[in-house]
């Protein structure tokens, strides 16, 4: 019974992931291309030079029409299962992406992306705790909003729920907020970043700053150069997009200490009296761990000299999982949900997020150097 329950489990992804998978592979065999050669007011390739559309903005669209138009506002029974595993797909596309770097290079690069997100994290979750209780937004609130904006997004939102007892409610206006913040940034970014020739490693490090979805800081950094190699807006932004992910426990310490300290004693539940070395060990984002992994495995040689068929492979695999994972992430964006995500959540988002994104590019643009040695 147990190993029928095992394969029910596998096949009821099947029908969803068929339609992610198939979805990509429209787009990336027929749409990309007729979109190159296509010529809208009497320029060839207008969609993808003028608009940055390619396959994983496509993707994203994709998913938001099957979500929004097809599916009604719900992901059917008979998919949800296969369009669960989108998250998955996203980690294990971050942990190959690993073969990206080397230990010397990452460490280099890695040192001004924990300055610079050390700063904006820490700098967005005290301004979200500073105006959130200015607006009168419930504490729970300002909690998950401000894990939110700090960091990443959905993450940080579910890890800091608990500590700071928020209501499932909370969460997802949290989430909505962001993502809906999150699109716009998505779409606008390619197009800021072109006009303002700003090199990948400047978008990257803007982007991984600035946006505050993982999700969606690759998908941007992939509309910019959807090319997967060191040296490219992708490899840039994940790093940056790898140290803000870390932040996750100490953020999550800071607004729980925050939260109790601003209750009476007794109110405070004993999921909120936590040690520093408690949440990291619950929160610690483990593939994070096979991100460095596959890094120390690229620093030792063993994944293949730069222009290796193993490194093309292994690239050309991570094109397709990111793009599978897109479909599904876009699958997530409900509009009713972005909808109802309105009032104080609303205005805190959209403050905290729009002061870290354009100070984001303010301090990229004057202290980050268009080169650098990756």
């Amino acid at each position: 019974m147990e190993e029928k329950s095992s394969v029910a489990k596998v096949l009821a992804i099947v029908p969803g992931l068929a339609v992610m998978i198939g979805t990509l592979f429209l787009l990336r065999t027929y749409v990309e291309p007729w979109m190159k050669d296509a010529v809208v007011f009497g320029q060839k390739g207008w969609l993808v030079q003028v608009l940055s559309l390619n396959y994983i903005l496509l993707s994203i669209i994709a998913g938001i029409i099957y979500r929004n138009v097809f599916f009604g506002g719900k992901i059917p029974d008979w998919a949800e299962a296969g369009f669960r595993t989108t998250r998955l797909f996203i980690k294990s596309g971050v942990i190959m992406l690993g073969c990206l770097y080397t230990l010397q290079k990452l460490a280099k690069v890695g040192s001004i992306a924990i300055l610079l997100i050390s700063t904006f994290v820490f700098g967005t979750v005290f301004f979200v705790i500073w105006y959130g209780k200015r607006i009168g937004m419930e504490r729970s609130m300002i909690g998950v909003m401000g894990a939110s904006c700090g960091v990443c997004g959905v993450s940080a939102a579910v890890a800091t729920a608990p500590g700071v007892n928020a209501k499932p409610s909370e969460v997802a206006l949290a989430i909505a907020t962001i993502l809906g913040f999150g699109i716009m940034t998505m779409f606008i970014s390619p197009f800021i970043g072109k006009a303002l020739s700003m090199s990948d490693y400047q978008f990257g490090a803007w982007v991984g700053t600035g946006i505050l979805n993982s999700g969606q800081v690759l998908a941007t950094c992939l509309a910019f150069n959807p090319t997967f190699a060191p040296g490219t807006a992708v490899a840039y932004g994940e790093i940056w997009n790898v140290v803000r992910v870390i932040s996750i426990p100490f953020v999550v310490f800071i607004i729980t200490t925050w939260a109790c300290k601003a209750e009476a004693a007794e109110s405070c539940s004993t999921g909120s009296q936590m040690s520093l070395g408690k949440v990291f060990k619950d929160r610690f984002p483990i593939f994070v761990i096979g991100f460095f992994g596959m890094t120390a495995l690229s620093s030792l040689g063993w994944l293949g000299a730069e222009g290796s068929n193993t490194l093309h492979l292994m690239r050309e695999v991570m094109s397709w999982i990111f793009g599978i994972g897109l479909v599904g992430q876009g699958a997530y964006i409900d509009f009713r949900e972005l909808r109802r995500a309105g009032g104080k959540p609303l205005r805190v988002g959209l403050v905290a997020g729009t002061l870290k994104y354009v100070v984001a590019l303010i301090v990229i643009m004057l202290f980050v150097s268009k080169d650098a040695s990756f």
